[in-house]
């Protein structure tokens, strides 16, 4: 399932940044490069990432190795699932027989 990511970078980013999270990243352990699904940079220092991967810390780590460093983090849809923005951080609500409909795809 795809996940997407709301990410707020600490230093200003180019184009080159999403190129190189799209042509894929090495981290340190792991064997193989990971690439992501979609990046879009909404601003210099706002980046929205669609990962299809889940490993650990996966976005915070490649972020870094394409040469920058996540400030902020939030995922904003899970598979065709978009998060409800009237949400605060730490709130939750039921899921309806429609949410998981979207959640199987």
């Amino acid at each position: 399932q795809p996940k997407v990511y709301e990410v707020g970078l600490k230093h200003p980013a180019t184009p080159a940044l999403c190129e190189a999270l799209l042509a894929g990243v090495q981290l340190i352990d792991e064997r193989e490069t990971l690439a992501a699904h979609a990046a879009e940079l909404v601003s210099p220092q706002h980046l929205k990432l669609t990962l299809l991967q889940g490993k650990y810390h996966q976005v915070k780590r490649m972020v870094a190795a394409a040469g920058n460093r996540v400030e902020t983090l939030h995922r904003s849809q899970l598979g065709g699932l978009k998060l409800d923005d009237g949400l605060a951080p730490g709130q939750w609500r039921w899921l309806t027989a429609e949410d998981l409909a979207l959640l199987k795809g």
